[in-house]
């Protein structure tokens, strides 16, 4: 791959958020893992309750809910449940948008009440004060009907249209911040400032944003829509109420939002008797912070852009070992005394380095040691023109001569010559036959140095050369008069035996 096209840039450069919207899309799941680890961050969550908010594992439904409850719940459960099965089965009859999941047609049909509010959110009590029935009625008949309806012309009021777009939030099945996010938002309130590991009544905003950021992108997609719409529109009527014009502050619009946006269709009174202020609190720091929660965490952003890079690196490892597969065995062959010249060429350099840095030591033992041994081995010395890598071999070395071996070496092995230096065979009755004091002067005459004339001046040389057997001499003679001994022979008859003379 050449990497991403001009346009996939000028995509990126436009919309921050590219590489985000686009791993979301292509790839859900490795999606919600980066978010999921986000979370944690944040987040106390059980692994049930992080696989609910990820959407991991089915949420559970009413119907479900109150079939694992006891005989004694409460009684306004009992008709919440009636409540919305009718709704609901009202709402596939009708085949409306009032009381039916969330679509993409059920959202351009309620788009046209939010854009038609955004130029009224000057009008005092917007959303507190309420619209008259029967219009209202009218108007969600014709939102049902699926046409266009042109609000411009006066038929319905601004305080009509805004309880409409109330109730329709209100009798979706599931809240539009989703029942299964409910465990996490009630917990980010509760984020506060340090100061010295104290934990202040201060909120921590940055970190509460950066978890709403996080949880936004995990909503479903048309309900990500919606809620940026609606509190588009929340926001722009809390900036008219600076001007005192609506008198509906941020606050005030979170009291009355929360039930539609946030409160799960199943909340009892005693757990919105504890959670209330928390959850109105909650929808009113959206509505304050909202042109900042639907964007990406700077961490999300630079994660996502990661996993396509890495993933445009291995498409590109793959089409080079793809192609270097291909290529003929001819190829290959020219290669290779390419790769061996190259790993000589390596090994010179390194001896060559390895030599000028002995030749640097200072004037040593140590010196002289390793210049020996570069001389001794010239095919490893650099520049020598005998230079050459030597084959690495284990397990053989050059072995010491033993004190044996010398012995041997001077008085030869016990075993008989069956070659005379003439190349001719001996006799063997003659060998036997042979006194045993000849054989003893024979191999005193053939491994020591007689006190003779002549063989001082034969073996001058040879004595120069190895002082080492001077001294052994005296060693040789005892042996010889032990073995004589042995043979009951005098040292007298071996000296005067023809071959010893």
């Amino acid at each position: 791959m050449d990497g991403p096209s001009v346009q996939t840039i000028s995509q990126a450069i436009t919309n921050p958020d590219y590489w985000v919207d686009k791993l979301r899309f292509e790839d859900p799941e490795t999606f919600k893992e980066l978010c999921g680890g986000m979370l944690t961050r944040f987040l106390d969550l059980p692994g049930p309750e992080l696989s609910r908010v990820l959407g991991t594992s089915p949420v559970k439904d009413k119907r479900r809910f109150l079939a694992k409850k006891k005989v004694t719940q409460q009684a306004e459960n009992t008709v919440l449940a009636t409540w919305l099965a009718l709704r609901k089965l009202k709402s596939e009859q009708t085949g409306g948008v009032f009381g039916a999941p969330l679509t993409e047609e059920g959202l351009a049909q309620i788009h046209q009440l939010i854009d038609f509010l955004g130029n009224h959110t000057h009008v005092e009590g917007i959303f507190r004060i309420p619209g008259n029935s029967h219009r209202q009625q009218r108007l969600k008949d014709s939102l049902n009907s699926g046409v266009d309806i042109d609000l411009d012309l006066g038929e319905f009021t601004p305080h009509d249209v805004a309880s409409v777009l109330k109730i329709f939030l209100g009798e979706l099945p599931e809240p539009l911040l989703t029942t299964r996010h409910y465990p996490a938002y009630l917990q980010v309130p509760d984020m506060m400032l340090f100061d010295k590991s104290v934990k202040t009544d201060k909120p921590n905003k940055e970190r509460q944003i950066e978890t709403y950021q996080l949880l936004f992108w995990l909503l479903p997609n048309v309900n990500r829509k919606l809620l940026q719409a609606v509190l588009s529109l929340l926001y722009k009527t809390a900036q008219a109420q600076k001007d005192h014009k609506n008198r509906m502050s941020a606050h005030n619009l979170g009291v009355m939002f929360a039930p539609h946006v946030l409160w799960p269709r199943s909340l009892t009174i005693a757990d919105l008797k504890d959670n209330v202020n928390k959850l109105n609190g909650a929808v009113a720091f959206i509505i304050k912070h909202s042109q900042r929660v639907f964007l990406a965490p700077v961490q999300l952003r630079a994660q996502c852009r990661l996993h396509y890079a890495a993933k445009e690196k291995s498409a590109a490892q793959q089409k080079t070992a793809s192609s270097g597969n291909t290529a003929s065995p001819s190829d290959e062959a020219k290669k290779r005394p390419h790769e061996d010249a190259e790993s000589k060429t390596q090994t010179d350099l390194a001896l060559a380095q390895l030599y000028a840095h002995v030749q640097a030591m200072p004037d040593s033992h140590k010196k002289r040691k390793y210049v020996k041994q570069f001389n001794d081995h010239s095919n490893c010395t650099p520049g020598s023109p005998n230079h050459k890598v030597l084959p690495r071999t284990r397990g053989k070395h050059v072995r010491s001569k033993s004190w044996g071996a010398a012995i041997t070496k001077l008085f030869g092995s016990n075993k008989p010559q069956t070659q005379t230096r003439s190349g001719a065979h001996s006799d063997p009755r003659r060998s036997s036959q042979t006194p045993t004091s000849d054989r003893i002067g024979a191999r005193i005459s053939s491994h020591t140095e007689v006190n003779t004339p002549g063989a001082i001046c034969r073996n001058t040389k040879k004595t120069q050369d190895t002082p080492a057997k001077k001294r052994m001499i005296p060693t040789a003679f005892s042996q010889a008069q032990q073995l004589a001994e042995k043979e009951n022979v005098t040292l007298h008859d071996v000296e005067t035996s023809p071959i010893a003379l």
